[in-house]
C-alpha cells in the first residue's frame, strides 16, 4: 500500500468495563496525507478506541506511539499537546454560545494564560481571520454571533480552530450528522484540501456512502476486535459485510399491502407556527410514511406540532375520522400520538437512569396501583422490549450511558412502542446509528405497524428506502410531492428536495 512510515501507531488496544470487553485487541496505523475511516456496528468499540486515542480513558492495555515515542495520556489535554485533536459529533459542544464568530475561532487565545487581562477585540479578530483563512473561510462575518450562522459553518469553525494547533492527527466523529447533503459536500472539499496538505484525518461515520466516497483506507472493528483494512475501490455491500460478517442485511423491502380505505391520520391545510405554508397529507392504517427533506425543510416543526410542542394556527388534524385539537404533549399521548425526538441526548435520554426507567417513564401510571408501582409488571414490559428490539445490554438495570449510540436509540424507540398507539413519529431516528441498528429498528416497525401507523422524518434517501411504504417530500415548508416507495428515484428526489421554490 505505502512505504511511508506511520506518524501514529495504536497496537493491540484492549479495554474492559467490568465484565464487558469493549476492545479485545485493535491495531491501526495512521499516515500523513490520508483520510482513514473507521467503521463498525454500534457497540463494536469505535467510540472506546477514539476515547483512548484522545486521552479520555487512561486505563487500557496496549501501546500508542507518536513518531516512535511511546505515549500514555492521563487526560485529553495531554493528547492535544502531543498533536491529537478531536471534533466531536455534537457541534454545540464545540462552540461557545453568545460569543462572536471571531471569539469562537480565537478561543485558545482568549483562554490562554499568556493573554493580557485587557480584552483586545482587534487582536482577536486578526487572529481569527488568520485561523479562518487556512480553511478558506474568509467570507465569515467575524462580528456575527455564533448562534446566527448555519451548522455547517459552525463545524468549519471548530475544525479550523483544531487545525490552528497543527495537529498530527485530526479525528472527526460523525461530522455530517447535523448538516445537509449540500453542506457535507462543502465539508468534503475542505477535507480533501487538508489531506493534500499532509494532514492525517481519522473519519468516523455511519453514513457508508460517505465512507466509500472519501476514504483512502477503511479500518474495520467488529465486536471489539480488529476485522481488517479495506482499500479503494470501495462498495457499500463490501463495507457492510466487513462490519457485520455474513449477516443478512437485506430488509424486507417487499411492497406491503396497505388498505387505502382506512385513513389513520389526515392533515388538512394545517398551518403551523414557524411553517406558514399549509400542510396536507394522509397516513393509512398499517402504513409507514417517510417525510423527506433537507436540513431546515421544516420536518421537525411538523413533528412538534403533532406532539403538542408547537402551535397549530389553522387547518384540521383528523385521527380515525375524528377531528382533534392537540393542546400539549399529554393530550397528544392521550390521542395515541407518540414521538421519538430528533436529538436523543438532549430531548429523550434520562441520564444516570436504568434502561428500564428510560423505557417505562411516560407510562408509570399504567404500572401503578394506588400510587405504588408494580415492579414485576414494569420489569416484564421492559424486558419484552429489550428482547424484541435486540437491545445489547447487561440487563434492564444497566445505566443508559453504558449502551452504544445505536442501542440507546433502540431504547428510545422502545419507549414509544411500548404501549398501544395510533401513530408513532420518528424525527431523524437514525442519526449516529449504524446500519445493523437501523435495520433492526426498521424491521421492528414494519412488523408491528399493522393496526397503527408511523411517520418518519429523514433527510437521508437510503434511510427512507429502508423503512417507508410511501414518501412525502417537503421543501422549505412546502409539500412538493407524494409517491409510493416503488416510484422513488434518487435524482428526482434530490431535485425535489433542493429546487428553488421561492
Amino acid at each position: 500500500m505505502t512505504d511511508k512510515k506511520p506518524i501514529i501507531r495504536a497496537i493491540n488496544i484492549k479495554k474492559s468495563f467490568g465484565a464487558t470487553k469493549a476492545l479485545k485487541g485493535v491495531s491501526f496505523d495512521f499516515y500523513e496525507g490520508e483520510i482513514f475511516s473507521i467503521v463498525g456496528a454500534n457497540g463494536a468499540g469505535k467510540s472506546t478506541f477514539i476515547k483512548i486515542l484522545c486521552g479520555y480513558y487512561e486505563e487500557y492495555e496496549g501501546e500508542i506511539y507518536i513518531e516512535d515515542k511511546l505515549v500514555k495520556f492521563s487526560s485529553p489535554r495531554e493528547a492535544v499537546i502531543e498533536g491529537i485533536e478531536v471534533v466531536h459529533q455534537s457541534i454545540e459542544q464545540g462552540i461557545v454560545q453568545n460569543m462572536s464568530v471571531a471569539e469562537n475561532l480565537a478561543l485558545e487565545e482568549i483562554l490562554s494564560s499568556k493573554s493580557s487581562i485587557i480584552y483586545d477585540k482587534n487582536k482577536i479578530k486578526l487572529i481569527a481571520k488568520e485561523i479562518a483563512s487556512k480553511m478558506g473561510l474568509e467570507e465569515l462575518d467575524m462580528d456575527k454571533n455564533i448562534q446566527e450562522i448555519p451548522q455547517s459553518q459552525k463545524q468549519m469553525i471548530i475544525i479550523a480552530r483544531a487545525l490552528a494547533k497543527k495537529p498530527k492527527l485530526l479525528i472527526l466523529d460523525e461530522p455530517t450528522s447535523s448538516i445537509s447533503e449540500k453542506e457535507a459536500t462543502l465539508l468534503f472539499e475542505k477535507l480533501y484540501r487538508l489531506r493534500d496538505e499532509g494532514v492525517s484525518i481519522l473519519y468516523v461515520s455511519h453514513y457508508l456512502q460517505e465512507i466509500k466516497k472519501i476514504s483512502n483506507r477503511v479500518g474495520v472493528i467488529r465486536d471489539g476486535e480488529f476485522a481488517g483494512i479495506l482499500y479503494p475501490p470501495l462498495e457499500v455491500p463490501q463495507i457492510v459485510k466487513a462490519m457485520v460478517g455474513e449477516l443478512e442485511i437485506a430488509l424486507s423491502n417487499i411492497k406491503r399491502e396497505v388498505d387505502k380505505s382506512r385513513v389513520l391520520l389526515e392533515l388538512k391545510d394545517v398551518v403551523i407556527d414557524g411553517v406558514f405554508s399549509p400542510i396536507s397529507f394522509k397516513i393509512y392504517e398499517g402504513e409507514i410514511v417517510g417525510l423527506i427533506g433537507l436540513v431546515g425543510a421544516k420536518k421537525s416543526e411538523i413533528a412538534e406540532a403533532l406532539f403538542g410542542l408547537r402551535n397549530i394556527l389553522s387547518g384540521e388534524i383528523i385521527i380515525k375520522g375524528k377531528k382533534i385539537d392537540i393542546k400539549n404533549i399529554a393530550h397528544a399521548i392521550d390521542q395515541g400520538i407518540h414521538m421519538v425526538p430528533e436529538n436523543r441526548a438532549v430531548n429523550a435520554i434520562i441520564p444516570e437512569q436504568s434502561i428500564k426507567n428510560n423505557i417505562t417513564i411516560p407510562f408509570l401510571n399504567f404500572f401503578s396501583k394506588f400510587g405504588v408501582i408494580k415492579k414485576h409488571f414494569e420489569i416484564k414490559a421492559a424486558n419484552r422490549m429489550i428482547e424484541s428490539m435486540g437491545i445489547k445490554c447487561e440487563g434492564h438495570d444497566a445505566l443508559i450511558e453504558s449502551l452504544s449510540g445505536g442501542n440507546q436509540q433502540k431504547v428510545i424507540v422502545a419507549r414509544w412502542l411500548l404501549m398501544k398507539h395510533n401513530i408513532i413519529i420518528l424525527d431523524e431516528p437514525f442519526q449516529g446509528v449504524d446500519i445493523k441498528s437501523r435495520k433492526d429498528i426498521s424491521l421492528y416497525l414494519k412488523e408491528h405497524t399493522k393496526s397503527s401507523g408511523a411517520l418518519v422524518m429523514t433527510s437521508d434517501i437510503d434511510e427512507l428506502v429502508d423503512i417507508a411504504d410511501r414518501v412525502v417530500v417537503i421543501n422549505s415548508g412546502h409539500i412538493v410531492a407524494q409517491m409510493g416507495i416503488e416510484d422513488v428515484d434518487r435524482d428526482k428526489l434530490l431535485h425535489l428536495m433542493s429546487k428553488d421554490i421561492s
